[in-house]
């Protein structure tokens, strides 16, 4: 019987052998395929079982897809491949050859990917030791680049300079930047995070509170969270009720800072917000790339033409530290920050909003005169006797 079931025949059995002598001329081992068929689950077998473990404990959709499509994409054939066969050889050279060809992080990642696949089939399956242990880790840097305060005056240039409201002829109406201006200086004021900054939305503001709720941020609806808002972020967001008006007549679809989608892209941002599952060409969205960047020659990477909002990101925590008198609890909960792990005294804390307000208004005021180019006085200090003593 053929392994579909149907008798063997004269013919078939010379079809057969023909393809199997082209195979050993090309140095293809006949028995090889029905070998790695008998020798156990496939690295597909892990990846499917693991995505439906992630699936079942709720995981973001964006993290399942991601696990998914750079699984498929940078280990394609090794999908059918029986883990048992994945050796640490095959496992280090390709991540070596990533580093080489996409960079240290997506390296590392797709050796995450494999590592957690084969793990989660180990549980049910009898598997040899992960061949990731012969993987030698690229070192990955958190970059922490806040801007000088001497850089702020010019950036608030830059950005108020952003997509000013225009009328049918072409004039600016607006005195003040437009969407993407107001939101780097709503980011820069408040530290969120560049996408939970661009998908904010309406329902989430209360302007009389003065308070703002990210219901689904970084780690999911388990870490949703509200911040107070300085007096002028209120007065910030305010102006973009009113100008959002000027800007889109059709409506500005609930987001704060509103744009118009170009073409159709799947969205995991709308869909964890409950809004839709992908962008519609023409659609009034949330703001997409919150980076400004400009291409100077052709054929040449592009350039930033201001910092990336994750830089704003770091000023403002920088900020929460040089204002003083801010406690790393405080950071913590402004920064949608986890408490530092074994942290006893964390759990014992809960501080009121009031608190986190007066925070928050001091950090802004504090940016706001940066911005400014004002700075903190230096304190003089006189000579007494071999010591040198502040004066205030």
């Amino acid at each position: 019987m053929r392994e579909d079931g149907t008798t063997w025949l004269p013919q078939h059995a010379r079809v057969e052998a023909k393809r199997i002598l082209g195979d050993m001329v090309k140095g293809i081992d006949p028995g090889g395929e029905r070998r790695l068929r008998r020798e156990g689950p496939t690295l597909r077998d892990g990846l499917e079982l693991h995505v439906s473990k992630m699936k079942s404990k709720e995981s973001r959709p964006r993290s399942i897809e991601a696990i998914e499509d750079e699984t498929e994409k940078h280990l394609k054939e090794w999908l059918d491949r029986p883990l048992a066969t994945i050796t640490r050889t095959d496992v280090r050279e390709r991540h070596e050859a990533l580093t080489k060809n996409n960079g240290v992080y997506i390296a590392n990642r797709v050796m995450r990917h494999l590592r957690a696949a084969w793990n989660t089939l180990s549980k049910e399956h009898d598997l040899p030791v992960c061949p990731t242990i012969a993987v030698h880790w690229n070192k990955e840097h958190r970059r922490q680049e806040p801007m000088p305060w001497s850089e702020l005056p010019g950036w608030f240039k830059k950005i108020s300079k952003l997509e000013p409201i225009r009328d049918e002829d072409g004039e600016v109406t607006g005195r003040r930047s437009g969407v993407r201006g107001d939101y780097q200086l709503l980011t820069l004021l408040t530290g969120l995070r560049k996408m939970d900054a661009a998908t904010i939305r309406w329902q989430h503001i209360d302007l009389e509170e003065g308070t703002l709720r990210r219901p689904n941020p970084k780690g999911g609806e388990d870490r949703a969270f509200t911040i107070p808002l300085s007096s002028e972020c209120v007065r910030i967001l305010q102006r973009r009720r009113r100008e959002n008006r000027e800007l889109f007549l059709d409506g500005d679809g609930g987001w704060v800072f509103p744009t118009r989608a170009i073409k159709e892209l799947p969205c995991h941002h709308c869909a964890d917000l409950g809004v839709a599952k992908q962008h519609t060409p023409g659609a009034v969205v949330h703001l997409v790339e919150g980076k400004q960047q400009n291409v100077l020659e052709k054929n040449k990477p592009a350039v930033n033409v201001i910092p990336t909002p994750h830089r704003l990101r770091d000023t403002y925590t920088t900020a929460l530290v040089e204002v003083g008198g801010v406690s790393p609890f405080v950071i913590d909960v402004l920064t949608n920050h986890r408490p530092p792990r074994g942290s006893v005294t964390a759990g014992y804390i809960d501080i009121s909003m009031e608190h986190l307000a007066e925070c928050q208004e001091r950090v802004s005021r504090f940016l706001l005169e940066r911005i400014k180019g004002k700075t903190t006085p230096k304190k003089k200090t006189k000579k007494r006797g071999a010591h040198l003593v502040a004066v205030s």
